[in-house]
């Protein structure tokens, strides 16, 4: 076998370092996403939607503390709505995303809601039409499992178009969805939540 020149293997070894982080075992991956109504803790009227991520968090061998640092998620929903006049239908999309200060090994939960006014309003019950969870540990984009997606997003091809879609088209509803600790719920589940980076404490 021919030995490569300096100047190839100095590609070679740049190409193994973009890529190479890409192609390692995933540390975090979603195990579940499930969707529910739930009411608000403080007896306010009206029910929440809460979406809750399970994620399956597995720490590299010799990672400081056995855990991954950084992991930040980031949730897509589109719901299909009647439109005005019974016309067509179309869809209503929102996007949120929350930093984990770290994660342990093992199972983590972290939760999103959609408040109770547009619960009411567009009869928000069960899962959305499509939805989406991105992760990253430490700045590394996290491998895209199947789990991570809606049954009705089958392809790879589909979810691309989702997450290009859905993000621009999500825009005009930022601050709507929210994470657990911006909610009523920030006190609930305290031994299944994460610490989270709080970047309005600045």
């Amino acid at each position: 076998m021919r030995a490569l020149s300096p100047l190839a293997l100095g590609v070679w070894l740049l190409f193994l370092g973009l890529v190479g982080p890409q192609l390692g075992a995933a540390e975090v991956e979603v195990a579940t996403v499930r969707f529910s109504n739930v009411r608000a803790p403080n007896g306010a009227v009206g029910s929440w939607l809460e979406a809750e991520i399970a994620l399956q968090v597995k720490p590299p061998s010799g990672a400081v503390g056995q855990m991954v640092p950084r992991v930040r998620v980031a949730l897509l929903l589109a719901f299909e709505l009647p439109g005005p006049a019974g016309g067509e239908r179309r869809l209503e999309s929102y996007r949120a995303e929350a930093e984990c200060v770290a994660l342990e090994t093992g199972r983590a939960h972290v939760r999103f809601y959609l408040p109770p006014e547009l619960v009411k309003r567009d009869q928000l019950h069960g899962d959305p039409k499509y939805w989406g969870v991105e992760l990253t540990a430490a700045g590394r984009p996290q491998p895209a499992e199947r789990s991570a997606y809606s049954p009705t997003l089958a392809n790879a091809e589909q979810r691309k178009n989702f997450q290009a879609k859905t993000s621009t088209a999500a825009a005009a509803n930022d601050g709507v969805l929210v994470p657990q600790f911006l909610t009523p719920f920030a006190l609930e589940h305290p031994r299944a939540t994460p610490s989270f980076v709080r970047r309005d404490a600045r």
